[in-house]
């Protein structure tokens, strides 16, 4: 798997991940409901694994060029995106005054007065980023520190992966006796729910790591190793489903994590099913099919067409994830004042039935009004950054 393969693969999971929270932020499912139990089991923490395999971090990087990145990376569009969402989301003065303490908080308790929820990510995404990337600063300096010669290259290869486990097991057991046990008040910028989660970050960057080019060995075009790697991905999915059923909605917002351990068993897996169905779907437009028959061979063409049309699709939205993270919700404001009243009564309805065509509908809305919006904005800085240069 060639690193461009790769990339687009992520881009890929980028893009069904944040269609999930688009979905899983539609006005008709109940809180508990086996459709927001089963996204919810692993959405969020998967968009953590994969900022795990994207961290690169070595004995060269320096603190500060971390710590920069991670703010113009999260910080900065958290900051813009809400001052954009107070300029475009018509609400009342008070209303303002209760979100702009959120905003300040870094946090998305409580919901109702975070104007724009989904924002809160992108404070919990800085802080966990933040904290696994000081840690892996650390371990590299403490390994420097304790190898030597008396230490076999093979262990002290690994021996910064250990380092920064225990780091992260200690942060991870604070954190969680903090918001679990203790139930003490929320810290600013999610700071306990990203210490909890480090262990999501850890994930991700071991799969880089080792489990990458594991996978890179495995031929595929081999019939055996295709009907084990099914047998093993079904084996995944059920185990997948009935955790998800058991352990119920987990929402690491509101510090809901249930079973601690099967939460991340659980997200775990899902990230596994995420990643297999993005490889199948980056791979299915250019898989040749052998056959006589002129028909099929049509049928497969178009087959292959319109896969490589949804690997697109999803590929763009993964590019723009963040813009449909912080517009969707600006989105349902303009589409319950402006558009649903203007609609016949049975069309209002059906919006509002849970359905696969509502689901459709909400959800495209929601993502094209997000990419629409974030077009219009970057062309007005353009317009206004070209005429400032000229001046």
């Amino acid at each position: 798997m060639s690193t461009k393969e790769r990339s687009v693969i992520i881009d890929i999971m980028k893009g069904l991940l944040i269609t999930l929270v688009v979905i899983g932020h539609l006005p008709f499912f109940e809180y508990d409901s086996r459709t927001l139990t089963l996204i919810y089991s692993f959405h969020m923490p998967a968009f953590v694994i994969i900022g795990g395999m994207l961290s690169h971090i070595d004995e060269k990087s320096k603190l500060s060029k971390i710590l920069l990145k991670r703010i113009k990376s999260s910080l900065v569009p958290y900051f813009i995106y809400y001052i954009i969402t107070f300029i475009i989301i018509p609400t009342t003065y008070i209303q303002r005054i209760n979100a702009l303490q959120v905003v300040i908080k870094g946090i998305g308790i409580p919901p109702d007065a975070a104007l724009n929820l989904p924002l809160w990510f992108l404070t919990y995404y800085f802080v966990v980023m933040t904290l696994f990337e000081i840690i892996q600063f650390l371990s590299f300096k403490i390994h420097k520190l304790v190898a030597s010669k008396n230490i076999k290259s093979d262990f002290s290869d690994h021996l910064i992966d250990i380092i920064t486990f225990i780091f992260i097991a200690i942060i991870m057991f604070i954190s969680y006796k903090y918001a679990r046990v203790y139930k003490l008040k929320r810290l600013p910028y999610n700071v306990e729910i990203a210490g909890f989660s480090l262990g999501f970050v850890f994930i991700g960057n071991l799969t880089q790591k080792y489990l990458i080019g594991l996978i890179k060995k495995i031929n595929f075009k081999n019939i055996i190793n295709i009907i084990i790697s099914i047998f093993v991905i079904l084996i995944i999915l059920v185990l997948w489903y009935k955790l998800s059923m058991k352990n119920g909605r987990i929402d690491l917002n509101a510090r809901d994590y249930k079973n601690a351990f099967l939460m991340y068993v659980n997200a775990t897996l899902g990230f596994i099913l995420l990643s297999f169905f993005s490889y199948v779907l980056n791979i299915l437009p250019n898989i040749k099919f052998l056959t006589l028959n002129t028909i099929t061979q049509n049928i497969l063409r178009y087959a292959s067409t319109i896969f490589n049309y949804i690997n697109n699709l999803f590929s763009f939205l993964g590019k723009n994830s963040i813009h449909i993270l912080a517009f969707h919700i600006p989105s349902t404001y303009y589409r319950n004042a402006y558009i649903i009243p203007f609609l016949p009564q049975n069309i209002q309805q059906m919006l509002f039935h849970n359905s696969i065509i509502s689901i459709l509908l909400l959800t495209t809305y929601g993502i094209a009004f997000s990419i629409i919006l974030s077009i219009i904005i970057k062309n007005i800085y353009k317009y206004i950054y070209s005429h400032i240069k000229k001046n």
